[in-house]
């Protein structure tokens, strides 16, 4: 049979066991949580890369489409101006012409 002493230090021994273990374990789950969150803000940080750079090349585009469609306008509008002056040189001749024969 054994004593009370013999149980005691058994229940003891148990319990430092089971406190090893549950620190132990613990320590895994600190070490496996830390490596997950690191994980998961890596891939946060590559997908915000990723988003930002998409946005970057999107917005280069719609620049280069507000440009073009600014420039297409400007010579547009370039042309309607050449073309009425083109069309006014006749009659801004003929005036000179007057100017000039008055004076002669």
């Amino acid at each position: 049979m054994t004593s009370i002493m013999e149980r005691i230090a058994e229940a003891e021994s148990r319990a430092d066991a089971i406190l090893e273990e549950a620190n132990r374990t613990a320590r895994e789950r600190v070490a496996k949580e830390r490596t997950d969150a690191d994980e998961a803000i890596a891939a946060a940080a590559e997908s915000e890369r990723t988003h930002t750079a998409e946005m970057l090349r999107q917005a280069q585009e719609d620049g280069e489409a507000m440009a073009t469609d600014v420039t297409d306008k400007a010579r547009a509008e370039t042309q309607k101006l050449i073309g009425a002056a083109e069309r006014n040189v006749p009659e801004a001749i003929a005036y000179l012409m007057e100017r000039i024969e008055e004076t002669l």
